[in-house]
């Protein structure tokens, strides 16, 4: 008996002495969602297009070889629908661990202590490397919940993409500096919109509107200086002046000046995306990111003949400046009542948004929200089918995001649960069934009523 105490007192006390990391080491798994982003990997073969399951794959795989007691398990999810699905497996019980994010963070999964503060996971580096609004954007009071990753978008509400020869078709320049007023840019579309067939109606348009493109309506709606909320984030205020001049200047380049498509009301981003690669407009929306997208066309023979692009920054009002759209995207961690298991799903979040897999970015266009890595950018590898210098580009596009705004308001304001009655009020007036002021009247009742309460 005396020897099997022994015994146990032996064997407690080796285990007292081991390590807190390799106690740590128990196996585990790892969830996170990702849309599909068509990131080529450096384990793909050259020839090989991604279909948005590669970048997901490989980063759980080299994250498994560096803590191979770590399981981690993918789920591509689509952009349409992610968060509701997002909700219904948090109050289920079991959401991913590790989620990524475009803009803010839902403020309701925040104020309900859904979502796990990173602030004390971040380093001075980190600190000093994420770009401040990168990092700002997912802050609410003195925590940070957002592992800043994707800096800005694909363009959308930020700037312009332009068809090269059909611009000198039409005897059109490109803006200087890439940059033009309003008025510039109307001169420019008139001439870039008429009848190819000589039917005598118009079928080929400078560019177009589609009520159902939140982010580039709201590129128009902001164009004389209108904001989405007052000063004190306390009440929509979408019909200003300043809101109703811009929602009239968008009905009529469809119906008196004619450089946009009719039927605006029953279309959507996708639609604006196929008019421009089906060279139907002169003009499209988005940025360096829509210069990979004809790349990728073309190196999967989507496009046998890519047209020359370049880019510009919306048109604005002189008294008001240039405005795009400030945004990035990043990765949350939700809340994980397990310790070990919350500071491993932290420092996967760390592995995507370091300096390695962060710069893999750049594979899409995409700028980071490192700025160390930025610094190394080339875009050497898109293939030179146009004239198109990829680093002029991109510095135009740096250009117009540096003017950008909170277009939806501050991240602590849920304004996204207005979205679909701001669709209905750009419908509206887009079919002349109401007028601008009547539209936006309407958007910002019910947009007050839901999101304030009045």
């Amino acid at each position: 008996m005396k020897k099997l105490i022994l015994v146990s007192l032996v064997l407690l006390l080796t285990l007292m002495l081991v390590p807190n990391t390799v106690m740590a080491e128990e196996e585990m798994t790892i969830t996170w969602w990702i849309t599909p982003w068509r990131i080529t990997t450096p384990d793909m073969d050259p020839d090989e297009s991604p279909d948005g399951e590669q970048f997901a794959d490989y980063v759980s795989r080299m994250f498994e070889d560096k803590y191979p007691h770590v399981n981690v398990e993918y789920q591509i999810v689509t952009h349409s629908g992610k968060e509701e699905q997002a909700t219904a497996a948090m109050f289920a019980g079991n959401p991913p661990n590790v989620y990524w994010e475009q803009g803010s963070p839902n403020p309701e999964w925040v104020n309900q202590g859904q979502l796990e503060p990173i602030t004390d996971y971040l380093t001075e580096e980190d600190m000093e490397d994420f770009i401040d609004y990168t990092l700002n954007t997912g802050r609410f009071g003195d925590d940070y919940y957002m592992w800043p990753w994707n800096n800005s978008n694909n363009g959308m509400g930020s700037s312009l993409i332009l068809n090269v020869e059909r611009f000198e078709e039409r005897g059109v320049p490109i803006p200087e500096n890439r940059s033009w007023t309003v008025d510039e840019f109307l001169e420019a579309a008139k001439q870039l919109s008429y009848d190819s067939s000589g039917d005598g109606e118009i079928d080929r348009y400078a560019i177009t509107l589609a009520a159902d493109d939140t982010l580039n309506m709201l590129g128009w709606l902001h164009r004389f200086g209108a904001r989405m909320l007052n000063e004190d984030n306390t009440e929509f205020v979408l019909n200003s002046p300043e809101g109703v001049e811009a929602l009239q200047l968008m009905v009529d380049m469809i119906h008196e000046y004619e450089v946009a498509p009719p039927g605006a009301s029953g279309m959507g981003v996708y639609d604006a995306i196929n008019m421009f690669h089906s060279e139907r407009t002169a003009m499209g929306y988005g940025g360096i990111y829509e210069i990979g997208r004809i790349d990728r066309y073309y190196k999967s023979g989507d496009i046998e003949d890519p047209f020359d692009v370049r880019l510009a920054q919306f048109p604005h009002d002189p008294a008001v400046g240039p405005v795009a759209y400030q945004v990035n995207g990043g990765f949350i961690v939700f809340r994980e009542e397990d310790q070990a298991k919350r500071d491993m799903a932290m420092e996967f979040a760390r592995f995507i948004t370091g300096p390695e897999m962060i710069g893999m970015l750049e594979d899409l266009l995409y700028i980071t929200s490192r700025q160390s890595v930025n610094e190394t950018l080339t875009f050497e590898d898109v293939d030179p089918y146009t004239d198109t210098d990829i680093m002029t580009e991109v510095e135009v596009y740096l250009e117009a995001i540096s003017h950008g705004v909170e277009y939806y308001g501050p991240a602590e304001v849920p304004t996204g649960e207005a979205v679909s009655y701001l669709t209905s009020a750009i419908q509206a007036a887009l079919s002349l069934d109401k007028t601008p002021q009547e539209a936006l009247d309407d958007f910002v009742e019910n947009a007050n009523r839901v999101v304030f309460g009045d």
